[in-house]
């Protein structure tokens, strides 16, 4: 028998949903979801701002039970109504089977899921291999430099202080550079991407947002939305590649701050030609 009256999402205490789906319930908790189908279920009872579901269970055994608390207690009651009439006839002398043995379950926490797991592995970590390129050269063209003003001036101290300004200057240019690639690519997503809703889970010891991709894979990614729902916008070739899409106001504050950080980077490799080109005067 199909649910065909309305029947209420329920939303309880740490992000808990309640709904129905096809011919059975979706519970969908912090670290996991389940999927309860009629059969499996004895009744759905309200208690005020309660629903708890119970399930079948043969004679003389304690049934499972699922429950979710702190909804609103008119939506509870409608729940558990709908729900209890939707319920499949069952005979006297039926048997009644234990309904936790058909109860699907779903790990939303990374690692339990093989699946999940995989599609970590599958995302690029670190700088890709030519930012890494770029950044060992300019680390060791600095270091050259340092060096030749050192011998060059005479004075080691000033080859000391070339080190450590140039340092900090690719430091800035490399912060310049990531802070633009990552307004880019927000921008590029959110035009040429697939935007799809988050579910916020609870993996590695803190909240995130997972998002699942047209491959069927489960994926994460961080930040939030100002309370909002939160939306992501993932690559269509490489669902991995993915951004939380924010305000107009948020990008455009990003903009300018990657800007003014590129600004203060040019200040300082003007500082590091200042601080060498006299060691070659002479």
């Amino acid at each position: 028998m199909s649910i065909t009256s309305p029947i209420p999402v329920l939303h309880g205490d740490r992000g808990t949903e309640l709904r129905s789906e096809g011919e059975g319930l979706l519970l969908r908790r912090r670290d996991d979801e389940l999927r309860i189908p009629l059969v499996a279920i004895a009744r759905v009872r309200a208690e005020r701002r309660a629903v708890t579901i119970e399930l079948t269970a043969p004679a003389g055994t304690e049934p499972t039970e699922y429950g979710v608390t702190d909804v609103s207690a008119a939506a509870a009651t409608a729940f558990a109504d709908a729900v209890n009439a939707a319920l499949p006839e069952r005979t006297a002398d039926e048997p009644a089977v234990d309904g936790s043995t058909l109860v699907v379950t779903r790990s939303l926490v990374s690692g339990d899921d093989g699946e999940d797991g995989e599609a970590d592995d599958a995302r690029p970590r670190g700088l890709p291999k030519p930012a890494k390129w770029a950044t060992w050269a300019a680390n060791g063209a600095i270091a050259l430099l340092a060096v030749a003003v050192g011998v060059a001036d005479g004075n080691w101290g000033r080859g000391i202080a070339t080190l450590l300004l140039g340092e900090l200057a690719i430091g800035a240019v490399f912060l310049a550079w990531a802070g633009l690639m990552s307004v880019w690519e927000g921008w590029y997503l959110r035009r040429y991407g697939i935007t799809v809703e988050t579910r916020q889970v609870y993996r590695n010891g803190t909240d995130t947002n997972a998002y699942t991709a047209t491959d069927g894979v489960t994926r994460y990614v961080g930040g939030t939305d100002k309370g909002r729902t939160v939306r992501v916008a993932y690559h269509p070739r490489k669902p991995g590649t993915a951004v939380v899409l924010t305000g107009l106001g948020d990008r455009i504050g990003g903009l300018i701050l990657c800007l003014v950080i590129a600004g203060i980077a040019g200040l300082i490799a003007w500082g590091v030609v200042a601080l060498a080109l006299p060691a070659f005067d002479g």
